[in-house]
C-alpha cells in the first residue's frame, strides 16, 4: 500500500524578545495550505519537487501528510478515482517523509546586527537547516538561523500567523499515482488541541501531439496528427492515447485570437483526422484539453 509523504517539525516556545507571545489555546487555527507548483506535471523522466506552505496560528507543532486520492469527505479513498484507469501493479512506496519546515519571516525592528530578510523574500527550497536529519523533529526557536551562499539569514516570525514551509526531499515522478492528491495539515498546540485543513492538487502525466499536418483541399483543410501520453505502465516513454477528443484551432492571418473550428477523436493508435472548412489563410494547431490524470498539450502551429 502506498505510504503517505509525511513531514513534521516541533517548534519550541519562543524565548527571544523578537518573538510574539503564543496565542491562547482558543486561537489555534490553520488559515491556508498552499502547494507549489499547484499543477505538477511529470514526464517520462525527471521529477517535480513540491513546496507546501501552511499558515497557522497558536501552533507548537504542524504535521503535513501528502497522499494519493481525494479526501475521505470527497467520497474516494486514497489511491485513485473509481472507474479510472488503474495504476501500475508495482508502484514504489513514497518516502516516509523527510522535509524541512521553515517559518517564513515577517521583518520586525531589531537591534541585532544580523540581516533581516526583506518583505516578500524567501529562501530557495534547497536551504539546509543544520542538525535536521531524517524526520525533522528537532526543537527549534522561533528565530531561525539558516545559510544562503555562506551568509547568515535571520528568520523571524512576528504577529499571530506563522508560515510553516515543508520541503519534501523525495520528488514526485511518473512512478507515483496520477490524478487527485490530498494534502492534510494538522496544527497542534501545547494543550494537544488540533486544527486540520486540507487542499487537493492533481498530479498529471505529460501528453504530446506530434506529427501535425495541415493540407488544403479546395475549400476545406484536413488536419491530422497523433496524440501520445506518458506510458502509465512504465515500459516505454510514450504510448498512443486512444479515445481522446482533440480540438482543431485556427487563427486568421493578422489576428491574435484562436478559435475552435473542429474536433477529432483519437483512434487506438493515437492518430486523429479532421476535415474543416477553410476560412482564408492563417495558422492551425491541435490542442488536447487534458484530464485530472493527463496534462493538456498544444501542437506547434502550421501556416496554411
Amino acid at each position: 500500500m502506498m505510504r503517505p509523504l509525511l513531514a513534521t517539525l516541533v517548534l519550541a516556545t519562543a524565548t527571544t524578545a523578537a518573538a510574539a507571545p503564543a496565542p491562547a489555546s482558543g486561537d489555534l487555527a490553520v488559515r491556508s495550505v498552499e502547494v507549489r507548483p499547484s499543477d505538477p506535471v511529470v514526464g517520462p523522466s525527471g521529477s517535480v519537487r513540491l513546496v507546501v506552505d501552511v499558515v497557522a496560528r497558536g501552533a507548537d507543532r504542524v504535521n503535513v501528510v501528502l497522499e494519493p486520492g481525494r479526501a475521505p469527505s470527497g467520497g474516494d479513498e486514497p489511491g485513485g478515482e473509481p472507474g479510472k484507469e488503474p495504476e501500475p501493479a508495482v508502484t514504489p512506496s513514497p518516502p516516509s517523509g523527510d522535509a524541512v519546515p521553515v517559518p517564513v519571516p515577517v521583518p520586525v525592528p531589531s537591534a541585532s546586527p544580523d540581516p533581516v530578510v526583506p518583505p516578500g523574500a524567501a529562501l530557495p527550497a534547497t536551504v539546509p537547516l543544520p542538525g535536521l536529519g531524517g524526520l525533522a523533529s528537532a526543537a527549534m526557536p522561533r528565530v531561525m538561523g539558516a545559510s544562503r551562499d555562506g551568509r547568515p539569514v535571520r528568520r523571524i516570525s512576528s504577529g499571530e500567523w506563522e508560515t510553516w514551509r515543508f520541503l519534501p526531499d523525495k520528488p514526485l515522478s511518473r512512478w507515483y499515482p496520477s490524478g487527485p492528491w490530498t494534502v492534510t495539515a494538522t496544527a497542534v498546540n501545547a494543550q494537544g488541541e488540533q486544527a486540520v485543513a486540507r487542499v487537493e492538487f492533481n498530479l498529471r502525466r505529460a501528453t504530446e501531439i506530434e506529427g501535425l499536418k495541415v493540407v488544403r483541399d479546395g475549400d476545406d483543410v484536413r488536419v491530422t496528427g497523433t496524440l501520445l501520453r506518458v506510458d502509465p505502465v512504465g515500459k516505454v516513454d510514450y504510448r498512443p492515447f486512444a479515445g481522446q477528443r482533440v480540438r482543431i484551432r485556427f487563427r486568421p492571418a493578422g489576428s491574435s485570437h484562436w478559435k475552435t473550428v473542429g474536433e477529432a477523436v483519437t483512434r487506438r493508435d493515437g492518430w486523429f483526422s479532421a476535415r474543416v472548412r477553410a476560412d482564408g489563410e492563417g495558422a492551425w494547431r491541435a490542442e488536447y484539453p487534458g484530464t485530472s490524470r493527463y496534462a493538456a498539450d498544444a501542437s506547434p502551429r502550421r501556416e496554411v
